[in-house]
């Protein structure tokens, strides 16, 4: 599981390269990968990932709602979203006071870009509450704005879920859910819906739904059933690839998302031998703070390139994207280990320990 949040994160973050790869960093080639065109479906997978982790972790804790356990999860949660979001947030605002060109170029298009009240928003998170506010200062926000939203339905819906011991029960939750994340995402692509806008907040539920109720299935689910949790998840990652070719196939691969994370939660496979690479969990490990910092530098750059665009070679320009890359993994390595970490055992600290609960939810 840590290993496919670090591709979902880096499938993000190539996705936002390609934008910016032919007219502005001179790499045509780029431009033209018809996976890539399908990267920001990975916050859809990272929304599924963290309803089944949040199961993992925190099912036995919700099969009675107390106030004890709502306060140690909610405890838990904060020190894991908001001081990395802070730092992050600190850090670009230091950036952006010496940038004043960037500021006035990026306002030219927004003029609440880089405004205090989005600055405000995007401190606590607040910028998918209610109807998007204009303006922004770290754009990947909008995700993690959602996922609070997400964190304060958790503990009712798994209680809920734990009381769901029916495997086609399971399996219709996932459908419906599955049939909401398909028409928001023929919304976007047919009807021209801002997918991290109007319909955020549904693309949001269904996803965190779905991998809640894909644990639920996992739990209920035979050991002799292990010996096919191989061929799911080859079947899925293909699947996955070959919807990602078309231009329309988009819409479909939530579906292929949902199977591949049933699958992958046996450990079983060529797939997820790979997803289990000292180097693909590496990067799983570090794709929070990837995800938070890989975008606003990127944005800079498009600034500075289309300014200064005249001076620069087609190699320094390919060069500069590729530093960028580098920088982006240096940057989130470091925020792992120094903000991050330290704030996982402050928050484990805080929390205390696991409410006992009166009835096992086996």
């Amino acid at each position: 599981m840590t290993g496919i949040r670090g591709v979902a994160a880096l499938w993000v973050m190539l996705y936002h390269a390609q934008q910016f790869s032919g007219t502005i960093f001179s790499l045509p080639l780029l431009e033209k990968v018809p996976i890539l065109d399908k990267g920001w479906h990975g916050v859809d997978l990272f929304f599924m990932l963290s309803g089944f982790i949040l199961m993992y972790a925190h099912e036995r804790d919700f099969y009675l709602i107390r106030k004890a356990s709502l306060i140690r999860f909610a405890r838990l949660r904060f020190t894991r979203v908001y001081p990395l979001n802070a730092v992050v947030l600190l850090l670009i605002a230091i950036f952006v006071a010496f940038q004043p060109g960037f500021v006035a170029w990026t306002r030219a298009s927004d003029p609440s870009d880089f405004s205090l009240g989005a600055f405000v928003r995007t401190l606590f998170l607040a910028t998918r509450w209610f109807l998007p506010g204009r303006g922004d200062w770290n754009q990947p926000v909008w995700s993690l704005s959602l996922e609070v939203l997400g964190y304060l339905m958790f503990p009712l819906l798994a209680f809920c879920a734990l009381r769901v011991a029916r495997k086609r029960q399971l399996i219709g939750i996932v459908s419906l859910s599955l049939v909401a994340c398909f028409i928001v995402a023929v919304m976007q692509r047919y009807f021209s819906y801002d997918p991290i806008g109007q319909i955020a907040v549904v693309r949001m539920t269904a996803c965190f739904v779905t991998g809640i109720a894909i644990f639920r299935l996992w739990t209920l689910t035979s050991e002799s059933a292990r010996k096919w949790a191989g061929s799911i998840t080859s079947i899925s990652a293909v699947g996955i690839l070959l919807v990602s070719l078309p231009s329309r196939g988009g819409p479909l691969l939530n579906f292929f998302f949902a199977s591949l994370l049933y699958g992958l939660a046996f450990q079983q496979g060529i797939v997820n031998s790979f997803l289990s690479s000292r180097s693909v969990v590496f990067l799983g490990t570090i794709s929070f703070p990837l995800y938070l910092v890989h975008l606003a530098p990127l944005l800079w750059l498009r600034y500075f390139m289309l300014t200064n665009a005249a001076a620069y070679s087609q190699f320094q320009k390919s060069a500069v994207l590729i530093c960028w890359a580098i920088a982006c993994l240096l940057a989130a390595t470091i925020l792992h280990y120094f903000v991050e970490l330290p704030f996982h055992a402050l928050g484990r600290r805080w929390a205390g320990a696991r409410v006992p609960q009166l009835k096992s939810s086996g």
